[in-house]
């Protein structure tokens, strides 16, 4: 949805943030169940790290820039917040692409089949 947003006429930029922050909480909660681990209903990616951590150690250090991700959970939500340029909403997409290309690497070899 994020690549598609950003692609549209004109760039939908703040769904495509939210939509990339979903994807990376996402993954992180999926890494989590895929460990028997219950999660708590929160939308904040240090959190969802810091509870990954015990389970693989590299994956905080991986995505330590991923937190910042968060703040699109709800930013753009309502009117009147001043969107990031198209150029800079790219970055941001790349890092929610990294989270789940990190987490995927990590995930026990049955989830991934």
């Amino acid at each position: 949805m994020a690549e598609l947003a950003v692609r549209d006429t004109p760039p939908l930029v703040g769904e495509a943030l939210y939509h990339a922050q979903q994807a990376a909480e996402k993954a992180l909660k999926g890494f989590l169940v895929s460990h028997g681990v219950k999660y708590p209903l929160t939308h904040d990616i240090r959190r969802l790290l810091d509870l990954c951590a015990p389970l693989d150690r590299t994956l905080d250090s991986a995505l330590a820039t991923a937190v910042d991700l968060t703040q699109f959970a709800v930013r753009f939500r309502y009117p009147g917040e001043e969107q990031p340029a198209l150029e800079e909403a790219r970055e941001w997409l790349e890092l929610a692409r990294k989270t789940y290309q990190e987490v995927r690497l990590r995930l026990p070899t049955e989830a991934t089949d």
